[in-house]
């Protein structure tokens, strides 16, 4: 059984340390001794809370802040990249809206940094974060978890499908032998791919398409539309506190972008 812990938006906040290492301070700790050669993720840090998990999923969104400076955004994300560089196996990073308008055109959304341009494109560039689009875990039970910024509606993934298992597609051929199971892997691909179906926006974020895509669709066309068995863990939407859509046949949608000082230590932990 695996024990997952999933945070919501960041947006230049620390208070994911709270979770992964008990403190601010006790994070600075860790990356000083990391920074002077001792391992990363090791038994030797069994009394910080990270160890306690098999992943911890970040959600996207690591900036863009209405109140925060430059370089507070800039020291959390580079402490976030850190972090996973050094337990790269324990860590996911996952894209949100906000960090892909820094490096990819046409993309800008509210709260962009041109100040912060420059740097953000380059470290987002940098293929060594390993950044990417969605995750998915399959419980003991054969249960399916799929993580994504904001989460892939039945009906998006169907346009999804019809695009790049065309036989005219021109890249037919990396796309054909995808299967139902590989659904991340499949996001993943198609983003790297930039195919334009991934950055579709629907009226309910202000643009034209029928579906949005996994980096903004809302959480009323998510629950009207839901992937048939599979639980979604997004963040994207500011909630006061986790909350949790149930479907017939026992799945869920599980939002967690609480930013809320009341919530933050309160965050999602599934076991599967």
């Amino acid at each position: 059984m695996e024990k997952i812990l999933s945070i919501g938006d960041v947006h230049g906040r620390d208070t994911w340390m709270w979770d992964t290492h008990g403190s601010s301070y006790d994070f600075n700790t860790w990356k000083i001794a990391v920074e002077n050669g001792a391992p990363g993720d090791d038994p030797f840090w069994n009394e910080l809370p990270f160890r306690e998990y098999d992943k911890i999923i970040f959600i996207g969104d690591y900036v863009d802040s209405f109140d925060l400076p430059d370089d507070t955004i800039l020291r959390n994300l580079q402490n976030i990249i850190f972090f996973k560089k050094a337990a790269p196996e324990r860590v996911v990073l996952l894209l949100g809206n906000h960090d892909i308008q820094y490096f990819i055109k046409g993309q800008i959304c509210s709260g962009h940094r041109p100040s912060m341009h420059p740097i953000l494109t380059h470290i987002f560039a940098d293929k060594e974060c390993d950044f990417k689009l969605a995750h998915f875990e399959e419980g003991e039970k054969g249960d399916k978890w799929l993580w994504t910024h904001a989460g892939v509606t039945e009906g998006w993934y169907k346009e999804l499908r019809s695009k790049v298992f065309n036989p005219n597609h021109r890249l037919y051929e990396v796309y054909r032998d995808y299967t139902e199971e590989q659904i991340a892997e499949l996001l993943n691909v198609a983003f790297e791919a930039r195919e334009g179906v991934i950055f579709n926006v629907d009226p309910y974020s202000g643009g034209w398409d029928t579906w949005a895509g996994p980096l903004w669709v809302r959480p009323e066309m998510l629950n009207s539309s839901p992937l048939v068995g599979i639980n979604q863990i997004v963040g994207h939407t500011v909630m006061k506190k986790i909350r949790v859509e149930n479907f017939k046949g026992g799945f869920s949608n599980h939002f967690i972008d609480c930013p809320f000082e009341d919530t933050f230590e309160d965050p999602l932990i599934i076991e599967i």
